[in-house]
Parts: structure tokens; sequence; C-alpha cells
């Protein structure tokens, strides 16, 4: 296999040098995490796990923290202006503070999908 097609040279490479720092040898930074995990969702744990000699329980549970970090939570709202038959307000926030606010006609709701990817 060639190693540009090799989609673990690169980080692989990351992780040596990072293994070699005393600074970060302990703690890999977050955009380190995010590929590992983006590796995890296209790969076998197993196999990411045994490839970056990263033990597959830590590996799942950061997997399980990058979830729960992410997820948006709905909370309903009452609005300030009295809301007419035709007019929706959605609030959407996430546990890391991101939020969205929609407000309108009904048929925004349809854009809420292709958001999402749903």
């Amino acid at each position: 296999m060639n190693v540009k097609d090799d989609p673990f040279y690169e980080i692989e490479t990351i992780l040596m040098q990072l293994r070699q720092q005393a600074k970060t040898r302990q703690r890999f930074p977050q955009e380190v995490w995010n590929t590992i995990i983006r590796l995890a969702q296209a790969h076998s744990i197993q196999d990411v796990s045994l490839r970056l000699n990263i033990s597959p329980a830590y590996l799942k549970r950061k997997i399980k923290e990058s979830h729960e970090i992410s997820s948006l939570n709905f909370r309903e709202i009452s609005s300030p202006v009295q809301a007419c038959s035709n007019m929706v307000y959605v609030e959407l926030s996430s546990d890391s503070g991101l939020k969205a606010k929609i407000q309108g006609h009904p048929s925004c709701l349809n854009f809420l999908s292709a958001l999402f990817g749903r």
C-alpha cells in the first residue's frame, strides 16, 4: 500500500512526535483526538487502537465523551412576542455553548433535516 493511501500514516506520524515531547506525551490536543475518532468511525476500534497504540477502552471513552460534547439538547421556551398561529420558534443549544434560534413560518422546519444531515 502506498503511504499516501494509508489513512493512518499522518496521525501515526503526529502521535510519534507528540509522544516524544514531555509536554504532550500524556495529553493529546483535541484536534488529534477528533482525527482519531473519525478514523474509529471509518475503521474498527480494535484496528485503530492497535495501529495507534491506544487502549481500546480509553478510545471508547474518548468517543463517548466526544458524543456527549456534541449532543444537542431540546428545550421548550416561551416566546416574548405573542405567537401567531403560522409562526414557529425553535432554540437549539449544545453543552459546549453553541446556540441556534429559528423563527419563522413552519416551512422553515424543512431545512432542519438538511442542517443536521437527516
